[in-house]
């Protein structure tokens, strides 16, 4: 069964907006590379990541939730990639991001996947509209 991994790191005060903007970023860079967003994700194992902004009290958190067959052959591949794609995630961890290496402290429970779950890729990025 594939493994869960949740990161959770403080943005930037005034840097959630910016933050949506690098993503969009991000997005038109898979978009114009399909073919190697999913070599990406095949050299990483990568199976689902979603995205969040999570608004508290004390400020916005951008959370990751990552599932992938081996977290550790997703930290490896994604150390050694030279695709464009990942620095422009770097850039962006370090522009609106308050730690860049935050990764929280989260204990797995429990984690469920349909033997009927889609096996193909799609993207779908919401608005703050939505």
């Amino acid at each position: 069964m594939a493994e869960v991994f949740i990161r959770k790191q403080r943005i930037r005060p005034g840097k959630t907006e910016s933050l949506r903007e690098w993503i969009a970023k991000m997005e038109d860079e898979a978009d114009s590379d399909n073919k190697g967003v999913r070599d990406i994700w095949s050299a990483e194992s990568l199976h689902t990541i979603s995205l969040f902004i999570e608004h508290a009290e004390d400020g916005d958190y951008f959370v990751w939730y990552l599932e992938a067959d081996s977290m550790e052959q997703l930290i490896e591949a994604r150390r050694s990639s030279t695709h464009p794609l990942h620095d422009v995630e770097d850039e962006m961890m370090a522009e609106v991001l308050e730690d860049p290496e935050e990764a929280g402290d989260f204990e797995p429970l429990l984690h469920g996947v349909s033997p009927e779950r889609p096996s193909s890729y799609a993207v779908e990025q919401y608005s703050e509209e939505s």
